[in-house]
């Protein structure tokens, strides 16, 4: 019974193996910080291709000047929300979108200030990189909202 006493102390002092287990702990903490960024960074990225589709929709919206309204002496708009709708969205449907995880583009609303400012918001879904296969296979995805505006002259 001693000498079972003093083996199972034995091991319980010893050290070797610990070692392996805390680096191996730590290198798990630092690749999941590391896909958490790589996500973030990717959402991001995703965000700022939408701006700028944004952006460019409402600069076609804001040049889609009705004809009919720009040498009439009547008050109102030479931009009607309905062609500059219309152009938005023909402007976002051949936008060369360069990204494979970002669906679902849509004009969600759009308006003409009296000015002739065109402000336009663009929704879409987004699956972020590291991840995106998992919420594929989930039907999950990061909601994306931008708004953008231009001004016709």
């Amino acid at each position: 019974m001693r000498g079972l006493v003093r083996t199972i102390r034995e091991r319980a002092l010893d050290v070797r193996g610990s070692m392996t287990i805390l680096t191996t702990g730590v290198l798990v903490v630092i690749l999941m910080v590391i896909a958490v960024g790589t996500a973030i960074t990717g959402v991001q990225l995703e965000r700022n291709g939408l701006q700028h589709a944004a952006d460019s929709a409402a600069l076609a919206a804001a040049q889609s000047v009705d004809p009919s309204r720009i040498y009439t002496a009547g008050e109102g708009n030479a931009i009607h929300p309905r062609s500059a709708r219309a152009a938005a969205e023909a402007h976002l449907r051949n936008y060369p979108h360069e990204t494979t995880r970002t669906e679902g583009i849509a004009l969600a609303a759009l308006t003409v200030d009296p000015d002739g400012t065109v402000h336009v918001v663009v929704t879409a879904r987004t699956h972020p990189p590291l991840a995106g296969w998992f919420m594929r296979g989930t039907g999950t995805a990061i909601p994306l909202t931008v708004e953008g505006e231009a001004r016709a002259r």
